[in-house]
């Protein structure tokens, strides 16, 4: 009886150390996939920022990052965003890359095409960058119309939500393909 108990403590011991721990989550820093130069090391990095409009409260800029040692530099779509609270001030920029760029706005132009459309199916529509940026619609039936947002990944929930009309659609529009032209 004694060898059996041993024996079972034996296997459960032997199995409980010979657990090998899920590798660790790793996750990245830099706000975009398109930012290899940013994330260069042993180089001196120059960050130039030129604004191309404001929508709302939100600063659309062409950022060119260029590594000084090779000349090699990249151009992005940056949108920076801000909010204030009682104990803090916070800015965040994210970046779009060109070709993401030109989906985002093609995707704004069918939103456009289905706000002039008129129906009374309840009907949602969203386009999310890789940095998490929500560009979306949703039709409200009781409303009879259609309301546009940007919603910024944030940790304060209610200082990330851009409601925008229509006309400023097409303002919104208007500073995007600006912008594509710029990078």
């Amino acid at each position: 009886m004694k060898k059996i108990i041993i024996l079972i403590f034996g296997v459960f011991c032997s199995s409980a150390i010979a657990q090998i721990p899920p590798p660790p989550i790793s996750r990245s820093s830099t706000t975009s996939n398109g930012l290899a130069i940013n994330t260069r090391k042993s180089t001196l990095i120059e960050k130039r920022t030129t604004p191309l409009g404001k929508f709302k409260n939100l600063n659309i800029q062409k950022i060119v990052t260029k590594d000084v040692s090779d000349n090699s530099s990249e151009s992005l779509l940056g949108i920076m965003y801000e909010y204030e609270t009682f104990d803090e001030i916070s800015r965040k920029t994210l970046t779009i890359d060109k070709n993401e760029l030109g989906k985002l706005i093609q995707s704004l132009q069918t939103l456009e095409q289905k706000e002039n459309e008129k129906t009374n199916i309840e009907a949602k529509y969203k386009f999310v960058t890789r940095n998490n940026i929500e560009f979306g619609s949703v039709y409200h039936e009781s409303l009879n119309n259609r309301a546009n947002y940007i919603k910024m990944p944030s940790n304060n929930y209610s200082q990330n939500l851009i409601e925008y009309n229509r006309e400023e659609l097409k303002e919104l529009l208007r500073i995007l393909k600006t912008a594509e032209l710029e990078l």
